[in-house]
């Protein structure tokens, strides 16, 4: 969408450009719903907060573990932008960050239109 055109009706402000980091998500609640919001390459993607695995915040990947020195991976999952994917933090699923699928089980989550316009960042409910 550019700048110039009009926000559609059913899509809602949720936040602002700068709020989310490249490569990092964050979690909204858009007209009840419960939203991970992520820049890939300054383009944002939406999908259902929540892994279908065990209900795990999506938007915490990427996040750094607490007990880092401890365990293999000093992150909890993370954003792929090369492969458009993002790992759940708690069990490192990898879901399609425009589908929602995760290949292996053939699970997915809801996903939806996103939009960046003069800065604020919208999502079509």
């Amino acid at each position: 969408m550019s700048a110039d055109s009009q926000i559609k009706d059913d899509y809602t402000k949720v936040a602002s450009v700068e709020d989310i980091p490249r490569g990092r998500g964050i979690a909204v609640n858009a007209n009840g719903i419960e939203i991970a919001i992520f820049n890939v390459k300054g383009e944002f993607h939406a999908l259902s907060n929540r892994c279908p695995h065990q209900n795990a915040p999506l938007y915490k990947a990427g996040e750094e573990k607490i007990n880092a020195e401890h365990t293999w991976t000093k992150s909890r999952g993370g954003v792929n932008e090369e492969e458009l994917s993002v790992s759940c933090p708690w069990h490192l699923w990898e879901l399609d960050i425009e589908s929602g699928e995760h290949e292996v089980s053939g699970k997915c989550i809801g996903t939806f239109d996103a939009e960046a316009v003069d800065g604020d960042v919208y999502v079509g409910i």
